[in-house]
């Protein structure tokens, strides 16, 4: 295992824990679905202090974010901005690389299902549109945030 995937792995090693738990008590799809509705309910509030921390919850504001987030990084590439898009992918994904070395994938997969809630909670007038995730098995992620006005 790669030196910098053991700390991801460190990070979500409690959460693939008690995912694995809950679903050898419960069984796989309610657990899965408790799993995803905790998922959802912690991106909307992400979604909101996202909004309150950059004082607006605007395509621009949020492109201005994104922006600085894919400088930051050599795996995230903005692809394209609009007044109605902001367009990105995603080449390699290290949650998705720790949640499978901790042998439980479908949490990274809940995880990226419920970016949508996040958006709606960001601007409930944007949503996403995603059609590859890694953790799918995908060689990327794109992740299309459009404004629907």
């Amino acid at each position: 295992m790669e030196s910098d995937i053991q700390e991801w792995v460190n990070r979500y090693e409690m959460a693939a824990a008690f995912a694995k738990e809950m679903v050898e008590e419960l069984g796989e799809p309610r657990a899965l679905a408790i799993m995803a509705r905790a998922l959802e309910k912690m991106q909307v509030k992400v979604g909101h202090d996202l909004a309150e921390k950059l004082g607006g919850n605007s395509l621009e504001a949020l492109a201005e974010h994104i922006r600085k987030g894919a400088a930051q990084r050599d795996n995230f590439q903005v692809v394209e901005v609009t007044d109605k898009l902001i367009a990105t992918r995603v080449t390699r994904c290290r949650s998705a690389e720790a949640f499978k070395e901790l042998g439980a994938p479908e949490i990274c997969r809940l995880y990226c299902d419920s970016d949508y809630a996040y958006i709606k909670a960001f601007n409930p007038k944007m949503r996403m549109v995603r059609t590859k995730t890694i953790a799918a098995g995908d060689e990327c992620c794109n992740h299309i945030w459009v404004l629907d006005e």
